[in-house]
């Protein structure tokens, strides 16, 4: 473990693991991200279908939601206690959207400034809330004052709060911090105000727009003319306190320049607790955060604002917090034409204090102040490199380029979270779809895949994708014994594979014994408790005495109790089962390889593992004895060159951690086979299981099962 201590204090000590992600934190702050951004075609125009279902309702889910228009996706963080948190939170979300949207054939813009919208307004589809009729609304009014084109800039907004401990004991360190949180974010504001400029050097990322000739050197987004704002004159807010903030935002209500609080586009604003955002919320309730609006999309980062920004923005509002400077410079004017040398000279001071600041209160932000400094240094800014590759490539290509590549790392990313690279597959489809559904989330333990899930006052606990507190806490080491399992099943009229359980302590001649009616017989030899295909060799037909006895011999390598079985012939079907109702049925094929005539299996197998299949959820294709000798029954060997289009099948076991591979057959399978997978369910009183059955003709009624597992492989379903 390494500590940061914070102030000297040992109970303000952030703690990681050796990943560097945090997993106990007394924090000193609040911070949360809201991203907006375009959903558009592969040709980069704005995408005119609606909301995507998937996502669920807009205005209940949140995580991912709408603003101004039904193609302007925002993903939207829980609170968090560190920016590493923070961009963990926002990365998975993003990586769900992505996913959703590259099914579709869609992207995320990555800039702030429109892509490439609709030649007639009236194919721009604003926000439907359906029920919430005040949030259409709204939309509508926004749309009848500005048009359409502002509300497409998208942008970010960083919320920020204290945490009110650590805000306590730092006002014993600094003679010139207020008394109360709400005075501090009103000094944080005002200082904002004049510092902004430093922000919109690093954070502006529009210098150009589609098919303008439009130019601004860091922002058309935050420029002085034609940006993203309440129009001119600007908005005289008065920053001094909570209640004159408050009166001052009312007053330009009552004056028609507004519609309400949410409509303030300033560049910070403060907010209260409620989720109405109403006046009478910040005339009567303490200041729950501030939110900062400054951010361009950062093109160069898949989530739109990468973990340096958000560093760097921590330790800026500190700065501001604890900074007091006569020097101001309007940020909208560095949007316009960025830093003079001397302005230029003046930001690297700045950042020197920031770095003092960073130092004395632990904000482990210094490597973000290091990359301003250097690129203060060498003057490459957003806005810069983005000029450049319009250079190079054009602008829209360029942003498509980003786009594609970002949809495609949400499409690697699909079974995997990166910040938790052995979280197991199950779990992460599992969280996943929490997130489609607005669900917040904890990892609590990686290697048990052990999560928290939370939702309002709501906590449930997960393990394993399928453990939870609705089962029976005996059905997992039920399940564990095959043999046990399959008497019970045969005891409640379910027809179950047949065979004989042999023990290590076993001399020769009891086994032999035992093994003369299965010598000559096709037969599966198969460990009494592992899964996921350990210890399992399949002979489909009568193979040699000395052949059966090998397998007998491996299969002991994985416990002391061993199952002999009857082969069965047909496919085996992989039944989920869910509360009691059977939601997902797979085809659990074989691994195997297609052959193309060029290629040996060998080969074949490399360029298979390669595949997203198995390069995603981690199931290779294993080169081993048992493929060996399954292919040696076929008369082949690794070196063997299949002939175009000839499928090869490597064992006969159809695990997917041996490189097994899922066809989903839930729409095809007979609901007659369905019932039997529910009734196996009903027999343990099993919340959720997976349920393998042999079947070798769908139109007869004939079946056997092979075992019922606890960890039905949610990942592998095909849902």
């Amino acid at each position: 473990m390494r500590h940061i201590n914070i102030l000297c204090y040992n109970n303000f000590a952030i703690k990681y693991n050796a990943k560097g992600i945090i997993k106990n934190v007394e924090t000193i702050y609040n911070v949360g991200v809201e991203v907006e951004k375009l959903r558009c075609t592969k040709e980069g125009k704005l995408s005119t279908r609606m909301h995507p279902e998937k996502f669920g309702n807009k205005k209940e889910n949140d995580f991912i939601t709408t603003d101004f228009g039904e193609a302007q996706i925002e993903l939207k963080t829980p609170v968090c206690k560190s920016t590493e948190e923070c961009y963990f939170k926002l990365e998975t979300i993003t990586n769900v959207v992505l996913d959703e949207l590259n099914k579709n054939d869609e992207l995320l813009w990555p800039y702030s400034m429109p892509c490439i919208l609709p030649d007639n307004e009236t194919d721009f589809n604003i926000s439907n809330f359906g029920k919430y009729e005040e949030e259409t609304n709204y939309r509508l009014a926004l749309y009848e004052k500005y048009g359409y084109k502002m509300h497409c800039m998208s942008g970010v907004h960083v919320n920020f709060s204290f945490n009110k401990k650590f805000f306590e004991d730092i006002k014993n360190k600094y003679n010139n911090i207020p008394e109360t949180t709400d005075e501090a974010y009103f000094k944080i504001m005002r200082e904002f105000m004049k510092k902004a400029w430093i922000l919109m050097y690093f954070m502006g990322a529009t210098p150009l727009q589609l098919d303008c000739e439009q130019k601004r050197k860091i922002s058309l987004r935050n420029g002085s003319r034609q940006g993203f704002g309440n129009g001119k004159p600007s908005l005289k807010i008065d920053l001094n306190d909570r209640m004159r903030y408050a009166k001052s935002i009312q007053e330009n209500i009552d004056n028609g320049n507004i519609l309400g609080t949410r409509e303030l586009y300033t560049s910070i604003r403060a907010k209260s607790k409620g989720k109405r955002d109403a006046i009478e919320e910040l005339l009567t309730e303490e200041i729950d955060h501030i939110e900062i609006r400054i951010y361009d999309l950062n093109p160069f980062d898949k989530c739109g604002i990468s973990k340096t920004d958000l560093d760097f923005s921590i330790v800026f509002l500190f700065y501001c917090l604890l900074n007091e400077d006569e020097y101001t410079l309007d940020y909208k004017e560095v949007a316009d034409n960025g830093l003079t040398e001397i302005q230029r000279i003046k930001l690297m001071q700045e950042l020197e204090k920031m770095m003092e600041i960073n130092n004395k209160l632990g904000l482990d932000c210094n490597m973000a102040i290091e990359e301003m400094i250097n690129i203060c240094k060498t003057e490459k800014t957003k806005s810069q490199k983005i000029e450049e590759l319009a250079r190079q490539k054009g602008l829209k290509e360029s942003l498509l380029e980003l786009a594609i590549k970002y949809a495609e790392d949400g499409e690697m990313n699909k079974y995997t979270i990166k910040q938790y690279p052995d979280l197991e597959a199950s779990t992460v489809v599992v969280l996943k779809a929490a997130i489609l559904r607005g669900i917040n989330f904890k990892i609590l333990d990686e290697a048990q895949s052990f999560i928290e899930l939370l939702h309002e006052d709501h906590k449930e606990y997960v393990i394993q994708a399928t453990k939870t507190n609705r089962d029976s806490y005996i059905f997992p080491y039920i399940t564990g014994d095959k043999q046990f399992a399959k008497n019970i099943m045969r005891e409640n009229g379910l027809i179950v594979s047949d065979g004989i359980m042999l023990n290590k302590n076993m001399d020769d001649k009891e086994i032999n014994e035992l093994m003369k009616p299965f010598y000559n017989r096709a037969l599966v030899v198969k460990p009494r408790t592992t899964n996921c295909g350990v210890g399992i060799t399949v002979f489909n037909e009568p193979v040699a005495e000395e052949q059966i006895k090998s397998a007998i011999k491996y299969a002991f390598q994985f416990g002391n109790d061993i199952l002999v079985e009857h082969y069965v012939k047909g496919r085996e079907y992989r039944f989920i089962v869910i509360d009691g109702k059977c939601e997902s049925v797979i085809w659990r094929r074989s691994a195997s390889v297609v052959g193309n005539g060029i290629n040996t299996i060998r080969e074949l197998i490399e360029m298979k593992n390669q595949e997203a299949w198995h390069l995603l959820l981690r199931h290779e294709v294993v080169i081993d004895e048992v493929a060996k000798e399954f292919l040696q029954s076929q008369g082949h060997d690794f070196e063997y060159i299949p002939k175009k289009h000839e499928r090869i099948f490597l064992r006969e076991n159809s695990n997917c951690s041996t490189g097994g591979e899922s066809v989903g057959m839930t729409d095809k399978m007979p609901e007659m086979f369905k019932c039997v997978a529910e009734k196996a369910a009903k027999v343990f009183n099993a919340k959720i299981c997976g349920v393998d059955i042999i079947i070798d003709d769908l139109l007869k009624e004939e079946y056997k099962i092979i075992e019922i597992n606890e960890n039905p492989g949610l990942s592998s379903s095909q849902w």
